[in-house]
């Protein structure tokens, strides 16, 4: 479909770009902090059939995202307690790629498109 009949139907291909990027944003973000409270609740598998479904879901959306982070930046240890923080650097990346998405549609798809 071409920009022009989006715009004859109201829609802007730039605002439409921008909703996707944040759509992708909150979706993510509520996949990692899912997986966060998973992690507390379950340390190991859960035992329910259902949310073993949710658990693989999270995990199957999250761990793209985390495990480079992990593989790279070392649990913190406090004392016998091991701190986890590749979810707040991921947070914090897509947090800055989400921005920086946002104002490349709106400094350069917006005044092309309209």
């Amino acid at each position: 479909m071409s920009a022009l009949a989006l715009q004859e139907f109201g829609f802007s291909v730039a605002g439409l770009l921008a909703g996707a990027v944040n759509y992708a944003y909150y979706i993510l973000f509520g996949a990692i902090i899912a997986s966060i409270v998973f992690s507390w609740l379950f340390p190991g598998y859960p035992s329910n059939s259902f949310m073993q479904a949710v658990y693989d879901a999270v995990r199957a959306v999250t761990n793209p995202i985390l495990m480079p982070i992990r593989s790279r930046l070392p649990m913190l240890r406090l004392g016998g307690i091991g701190l986890d923080l590749s979810p707040i650097v991921a947070i914090i990346a897509l947090s800055i790629a989400r921005r920086l998405l946002l104002v490349i549609i709106d400094q350069f798809i917006r005044p092309v498109t309209g």
